[in-house]
């Protein structure tokens, strides 16, 4: 349990109020049901590859690529990144 004086709250940003958090996951939840549900109605007429013609392919695929994109940029990171204390040294 975190104690917050009332000071806190004033310095709160406006996109760390519950009712924002709330209201953007909603929009996000819906946005997401959207292009599932635009997914089967709306086909490419000429597609340029098979898989194309799959229901829901675009928003699962782009899905399954922003999945990867996050979890090898946790593991590039190891690789390339530098220090906390990088840039003190040398001073």
């Amino acid at each position: 349990m975190s104690h917050h004086s009332p000071e806190d709250k004033k310095n709160i940003g406006w996109a760390d109020h519950p009712a924002f958090v709330r209201g953007f996951l909603w929009f996000l939840y819906l946005s997401c049901a959207a292009a599932l549900v635009a997914g089967f109605f709306w086909q490419k007429e000429h597609p340029h590859f098979a898989v194309e013609t799959v229901p829901v392919f675009f928003a699962g695929f782009g899905f399954v690529m922003f999945s990867l994109i996050v979890l090898v940029g946790q593991h590039l990171r190891k690789l390339v990144g530098r220090p906390e204390n990088y840039y003190q040294e040398r001073e």
